[in-house]
Order: structure tokens, then C-alpha cells, then sequence
């Protein structure tokens, strides 16, 4: 018999959609980075780079915790991010979604969480499956709804609160700096553990400063990658917690070794070269142009009833009708998007996650328009 994980956990949205994409001619499913932007040339150099001077230890087991030549090299990155070190410390972890089953199996045991509504469903996955219930708070424009954060804290005992800080996933809105500086006391005086998944950072232009920044007591555990800006599948995140914390961390990471040896290598010389920062404002104006695209457009196609996205990835709309219906017909037609429903906690029945990273400034009119299309034969 599988065990109760085995069998609650199920295909996530964006996996489904990002397989009939791949049969789609227009892809406003992916969360992958735009293919078009992936630095391949620098990565081709850094694995050479890499093998010339490690010779065959670039191939050899993991250490727990990261090489140190890329934990080094983070903790100077950190302060492009706007993050100080202090006395925490960095756990590299093969991308941000294994940073976060190793933070789930490190604090969750029937606990109690909250989230925001809508949240990202496959890093959110791994705090669910290991928690007693999940306490949605909602988002408006400034991030999450400060008044339904403070009403819960003192009614329920809460063990973490999981925040996508910037270019929400799949919300695409900036959570406003009052409200971070909040969250960080709020943590201390309530007593939880904040996690805070900002992987859009690197990419997102100008945002306020990490929630973690604001943290003065070792409660807010903040979790990025390089994923959005160089590549996904070099599978390379870190955490950044107390001491105390990322020993743990990195004792669980022990049961996987997951984290590749020859792409941390990579990594570090990428970030050591001055490739990662040197993309910063290139790939930041770039998702914002395409993100400005798709709104006017939706504008154009008589679609209103959506926050325009401040940067990243993805617009989040209300499509007014059944999203699985519409997602439905979009496919006989050629065209693949996330119907939202499984991001909310509460409602989203009507909500669509349309993404900008890998369809092409052409294909996100034609999308938007067969998206139109859609809508009107349900």
C-alpha cells in the first residue's frame, strides 16, 4: 500500500499543460525561461573552464551543502539580491523546488501552515503533503492581505507562512515593502517560520528589498535559483537560513545527494565571470516588454478583469467562464495556457495562468487572440 503522500500527491496543472503544449503551436503554458535567452555559449565555455582545471573531481559525489567554491561565490552574489550573509549561512540545493522538500521534511510533521491564495502548486506540494491543513490568505495588488494575515495569527497557531515575494507565481504581482517589513515582525511576535520563494529576483527590475532583510531574529528562511536566469535544467538553488537551521538542511540533503558536483562547478564560474549579474537588466527588460504585450492585447480582445503583472513570468486573469472548459477548446485550436484552478485554495474556477518566457512576441498576439476565440465558444 502506498503511503498517505503516495497517494494524495497528483500531476501538478503545469506539468499537464506543458505536455499538450508540446503538441500546441502557441506555448503560454512554460514556466521555463525564454529558450532563446539561455547563454549557451558562456555555459559551453564554463564546463570547458571547469573540466580543464577540476579534471575528473568535477565528476565526483557531492559534498553535503554545496561546493565551497559556489557557496563562496553566492554569498558575494547576495548582495546584488540586497541580502546581507550575517551570520546565516548557504545551502546549495538542486533548484529551488528541492530546497523546498528539504525545508518541508526539515520543519513539517503534521503542522499547521498558511499560504497565499493563490500560491505556486509544485514548491507549495511539498510543505502540503507533510502538513495538517493549510490556511489560504488572500493577495490583492501589494501582495498578501495584511488584515486576513493578522486575523489568522491570533485565532490559529501556525508553524510556517510560504510567500512568493516578487513577480508572483502565478498572481505576477510585487508584494509592497511596508508589508515585508510586517511579515518579518509579525514572525518573531506570533512565533512561525517564514519562507520566502524568490527565484524571479535576478529578473525582476525593481522591487523592494527581501523580506529576509528585514529579519532580526532568524525567521525568515529565503529560498532563490539561478534557474530563471541562466537555465532550469542546470538544477542549481540555495537557501539562506540561521545557522542552526542550514546545519539541519544540509544533514537531510545527506539522504540525496541530488545536486550535481560538475554544475556547481559550472555555476560558480558563471558567477565568478560575471555572466549571472551581467543578465540582470537585460532579461528584466525583456519580460517586461512581453508582459506589456500580452496586456495590451488582452485589452484589445475585450479581456479587463486582471491586475496587469509588474515582471516575471506570468499574467493571471479571470476568464469569466470555466478555465478547464475554455483550456479545452484552446487546445483544439492550437493553443496551450494553465487553467488556475489547482494555484487557489479557495475559488479560481475562472482563473487562467498565461505565460510569457518561451512564446515569441508574435505568438503572444496570435495567443491572445486565439484565447478570444476560445472564451466565446464556451
Amino acid at each position: 500500500m502506498a503511503s498517505r503522500i503516495g497517494e494524495e500527491i497528483e500531476i501538478s496543472p503545469v506539468e499537464l499543460a506543458s505536455r499538450l503544449a508540446r503538441k500546441s503551436k502557441i506555448n503560454l503554458a512554460s514556466g521555463s525561461p525564454d529558450p532563446r535567452l539561455i547563454p549557451l555559449e558562456e555555459i559551453r565555455r564554463a564546463y570547458d573552464e571547469v573540466i580543464e582545471k577540476y579534471k575528473s573531481a568535477a565528476f565526483s559525489y557531492p559534498g553535503a551543502g554545496g561546493q565551497e567554491e559556489l557557496v563562496k561565490e553566492i554569498e558575494m552574489y547576495l548582495s546584488k539580491l540586497g541580502l546581507n550573509k550575517g551570520e546565516d549561512e548557504v545551502v546549495v540545493t538542486s533548484g529551488a523546488q528541492h530546497a523546498m522538500e528539504l525545508l518541508g521534511k526539515y520543519f513539517l510533521e503534521g503542522d499547521v501552515i498558511a499560504v497565499e491564495n493563490p500560491t505556486f502548486i509544485e514548491t507549495f506540494n511539498s510543505l502540503k503533503l507533510r502538513s495538517s491543513s493549510v490556511i489560504p490568505i488572500s493577495l490583492d495588488e501589494k501582495g498578501i492581505v495584511m488584515e486576513q494575515l493578522r486575523q489568522m495569527l491570533k485565532l490559529v497557531k501556525v508553524k510556517l507562512l510560504y510567500v512568493i515575494p516578487n513577480c508572483h507565481n502565478p498572481a505576477g504581482v510585487n508584494m509592497s515593502d511596508d508589508r515585508r517589513r510586517e511579515i518579518a515582525e509579525l514572525a518573531e511576535q506570533y512565533d512561525f517560520y517564514v519562507i520566502e520563494d524568490d527565484p524571479y529576483r535576478p529578473i525582476a527590475g525593481e522591487v523592494p528589498p527581501p523580506i529576509k532583510g528585514y529579519d532580526r531574529y532568524g525567521r525568515v528562511i529565503y529560498v532563490s535559483s539561478f534557474s530563471k536566469i541562466l537555465a532550469p535544467g542546470l538544477r542549481i538553488g540555495f537557501i539562506l537560513a540561521k545557522k542552526e537551521i542550514a546545519e539541519k538542511v544540509s544533514l537531510l540533503e545527506q539522504l540525496d545527494f541530488s545536486t550535481s558536483t560538475i554544475n556547481q562547478y559550472v555555476v560558480a564560474m558563471l558567477l565568478k565571470n560575471q555572466v549571472v549579474t551581467s543578465r540582470m537588466g537585460l532579461l528584466a527588460g525583456h519580460y517586461k516588454r512581453k508582459l506589456e504585450l500580452m496586456s495590451k492585447v488582452l485589452r484589445e480582445e475585450g479581456f479587463h478583469r486582471f491586475n496587469k503583472a509588474e515582471c516575471g513570468f506570468f499574467q493571471l486573469i479571470d476568464l469569466e467562464k470555466d478555465s478547464w472548459k475554455v483550456f479545452q477548446e484552446a487546445v483544439k485550436m492550437g493553443l496551450s495556457f494553465v487553467p488556475a484552478k489547482p494555484f487557489f485554495l479557495k475559488g479560481g474556477e475562472t482563473m487562467a495562468r498565461l505565460s510569457v518566457s518561451v512564446a515569441s512576441e508574435e505568438e503572444i498576439v496570435e495567443g491572445v487572440r486565439l484565447l478570444r476565440k476560445a472564451v466565446d465558444k464556451v
